[in-house]
């Protein structure tokens, strides 16, 4: 897989989760990532993006705020650093649902950060307090994956 960084700013609406897919597909394309690979980075993404909109910024005008996002591509690894400057997240204190509950309970939303931790093989949160959120997501291609 080739050598990239890559960058995108968007709002915080959620219009623009779109876009957000678009470009890290795109780069991980032009990288050269497997596409098991890039369905997963796509999908964790997007979940994290989400939940910054919907919850980090559940207090803030759609279109207020920004997520920054960085796409960085080097040998087997694929590393994406979301920031953002809203509510604190501890995913320490989160707890993975009860699937069956939840399915039972014809739930629609609750997922996002138990799909991350399936798919992502690092996941780590930092807050500056009074500065910024940042999410490091991080996945590892396998030999196989790559040939």
């Amino acid at each position: 897989m080739r050598e990239m960084k890559a960058y995108l700013v968007v709002s915080n609406e959620t219009k623009n989760l779109a876009t957000v897919r678009e470009f890290v597909l795109n780069t991980l394309k032009e990288a050269g990532a497997p596409a098991s690979c890039a369905r997963q980075v796509v999908l964790a993404v997007d979940e994290a993006v989400s939940n910054i909109i919907r919850h980090a910024y559940k207090e803030f005008s759609s279109g207020t705020r920004t997520i920054d996002i960085t796409l960085l591509t080097r040998g087997r690894c694929v590393e994406v650093i979301l920031r953002d400057s809203g509510k604190e997240f501890d995913p320490a204190t989160y707890h993975d649902p009860d699937i069956k509950e939840h399915v039972r309970q014809r739930r629609k939303y609750g997922l996002g950060l138990f799909l991350i931790r399936k798919v992502m093989d690092e996941v780590k949160y930092v807050f500056k307090s009074g500065v910024e959120n940042e999410l490091r997501m991080v996945k590892y291609i396998s030999a196989e994956e790559e040939s």
